[in-house]
């Protein structure tokens, strides 16, 4: 299924009085459920519930790899680097933030989740543009010192 098709169902699915709606194809399967105010494309890792203005750190502590590390994405959503489309950005490339300092926002179902900095460190890069769509456990942020 392509993303944009992906979208499409969504925007129907939001649109319609279901509330709850299980869909297969090809090696791919969606789960949305209005009742629980999320949706995870399965088979998820750990089903996550989400509450209206929920803070969400990210799923897992960043791992280092190749001496990095990263701030990954909790769920899958629309990356907003900042808290409006005219507003500044909660950080840039070579901020220094504290733990618990909000990085970005992933919105999903239109609910907004706060993803928060893990610990004290400076954003050595941002891997996404505002606007993109991000999957669950992608990287979001390099941390460095």
């Amino acid at each position: 299924m392509e993303f944009e098709d992906l979208k499409k169902v969504i925007k129907i699915f939001e649109d319609s009085k279901l509330t709850v709606l299980e869909y297969e194809t090809e090696g791919f399967k969606v789960k949305l459920d209005k009742r629980q105010g999320g949706c995870a494309p399965m088979p998820a890792p750990m089903p996550m519930a989400m509450a209206p203005q929920a803070d969400v750190q990210a799923a897992s502590q960043p791992q280092a790899q190749d001496d990095k590390d990263f701030v990954k994405s909790p769920l899958v959503g629309t990356f907003h680097a900042a808290p409006a489309p005219s507003a500044k950005p909660f950080v840039s490339v070579g901020s220094k933030v504290k733990k618990g300092d909000k990085l970005c926002i992933i919105e999903a179902m239109k609910v907004m989740n706060e993803i928060l900095a893990p610990k004290d460190a400076t954003i050595k890069d941002i891997l996404v543009k505002n606007g993109e769509m991000v999957e669950f456990d992608q990287n979001l942020f390099v941390l460095g010192d």
